[in-house]
Formats: structure tokens, C-alpha cells, sequence
């Protein structure tokens, strides 16, 4: 399996497709390079794709810590693109992902062709604490089965209920598999998310996507990257919630293809 030494710390990574450009791929927060399983075929065809797992995910090592900063996470990745050699890249934020890959366009912005954003914030705000605090309140009264089942209806829109319910059973699975204390780390670093007043510094290409029925990065959130992020432009996906990788991911594919070719 690969793995590259950052910061003296194993950091896990995949890289398949046969595209001459690469495409960086930023998980949200309990996902694993695993959860872009039903994007890849679409993704390996067009490009080289670069999949990576931060601190508090899948098989990348963890070090205690109250939170993990969302400017180590976008440093960790720059670090592994120089070990890997790869001069520039497309890099596609997905939720958590997306917050982590602003503060990757703003530091390390000289390292990317395009930014696309999907289904992300421009700052934690008081609700987004409150539905923290919620998920905590959850595990520790039920465990993961109840954080999951509290998390779902911020997760999905509702036409996932009605037409892919039959994935549930895995979902929670594999949602189980991430420990608490993983989360709530990674969750300390959203808390303290607040890329409002340095937006304009993103000099990169860059577009944003956000289901109609996002309810937990909602389309306003997405609004406020737009108006931030100079020249950058917006899509909003019918019909679709927060885990578009899962309900929409023929859609998310070709807004990547769309961006990636103008």
C-alpha cells in the first residue's frame, strides 16, 4: 500500500487513471480514498487521480491533538505532491474537503490548474455547532448507530430516501469504522473555519457546486464563496443533498469534466 513519511507521519494515498493531468481528490470528513468509489471509472478515464487520506481518516497515521487545523491538512497534501513530484493539479473539494482546499488555494495556490468546491462552507457558523454538538450528544448516548442515524437527514436529500435507501445498511457500516475521537478532532478543525475576510486572496480558476436540498453546507454558504473568490462561478444540482459523491456522482463527474475543459 502507499504510503509517503510527512511531517514524520504516514500519509496514505492511491493514484490510478491513465490521464496525462492530474486530479487531486479532498475527502469530507469521515470519508476514506474508498467513498469516491462510484466517481472512479468515470474519473480514471479522464485523468490521473490522486486520492488521499488526512489526519483522523482511513489508513493515514493520527498524533494526538486537540483538533487538527484545517492549514496542516492543505500543508500536508502540498508536502505530498513534492514528494510524488507533481508540479500542478486540479484539485476537487468535497465538504470538509472543500474548506481544507481553500486554505490549500490560498497557500499553496501556485500548485493548481483549477479549483472546483462542492458542497462546502466559507465559515463555520452557529448552526453548524450546534449540529456538531448534536453528533456528540448522539455518540455518546447511542454510538455510532445513533450519530449516524441523527446525521442522515443532514446528509441526504429527499429523493435518496425513496430511491437509494437500499445503501443504508452499508453507510452506517462504514460509518462506524471512523473512531469518535478521529471525528471530533477533525470536527475542531471546521469549528474554527472562517475564510470570509481572505477569500479574495484565491487566485485560482474557480468553480462551486451545491445540491438544491444541501442542508448542511447550504446553497447560501456556497453563495458566500462565490461572492468571495474573484470571477469564481457557481452550479446549483437539482434535486441533490450534501453527499453528492453518492447521489449524484454522474452529475458531479461532469461538472468536473466541464470545468476542467474550459
Amino acid at each position: 500500500m502507499p504510503f509517503a513519511t510527512i511531517q514524520q507521519r504516514q500519509v496514505f494515498y492511491e493514484i490510478s487513471g491513465q490521464g496525462s493531468d492530474t486530479l487531486l481528490l479532498f475527502n469530507g470528513l469521515t470519508m476514506s480514498t474508498l467513498a469516491w468509489g462510484l466517481m472512479m471509472p468515470a474519473l480514471e478515464q479522464r485523468f490521473r487521480v490522486l486520492r488521499l487520506d488526512f489526519q483522523g481518516q482511513g489508513q493515514s497515521q493520527q498524533t494526538p491533538a486537540d483538533y487538527y487545523p484545517l492549514p496542516q491538512q492543505a500543508d500536508d497534501a502540498a508536502a505530498l505532491l513534492d514528494t510524488l513530484g507533481l508540479d500542478q493539479v486540479y484539485l476537487v473539494g468535497l465538504s470538509y474537503g472543500g474548506m481544507v482546499a481553500q486554505h490549500f488555494a490560498r497557500r499553496h495556490g501556485h500548485k493548481l490548474q483549477r479549483l472546483l468546491l462542492a458542497s462546502t462552507l466559507a465559515w463555520s457558523d452557529a448552526v453548524n455547532e450546534q449540529i456538531s454538538s448534536s453528533w456528540s450528544r448522539a455518540e455518546q448516548a447511542g454510538g455510532a448507530d445513533l450519530r449516524f442515524d441523527i446525521s442522515l437527514p443532514w446528509l441526504f436529500s429527499s429523493r435518496f430516501f425513496t430511491t437509494a435507501n437500499a445503501m443504508l445498511p452499508e453507510l452506517r457500516r462504514i460509518s462506524a469504522l471512523t473512531g469518535w475521537g478521529a471525528i471530533q478532532r477533525i470536527i475542531g478543525g471546521v469549528l474554527h473555519h472562517d475564510a470570509r475576510s481572505w477569500l479574495q486572496d484565491i487566485k485560482v480558476p474557480t468553480h462551486i457546486i451545491v445540491g438544491d436540498e444541501d442542508r448542511l453546507t447550504p446553497p447560501y454558504q456556497a453563495q458566500l464563496l462565490q461572492q468571495g473568490i474573484p470571477g469564481a462561478s457557481l452550479a446549483v444540482l437539482p434535486g441533490a443533498g450534501h453527499a453528492i459523491h453518492l447521489e449524484a456522482p454522474q452529475a458531479f463527474c461532469q461538472q468536473i469534466f466541464q470545468f476542467a475543459s474550459r
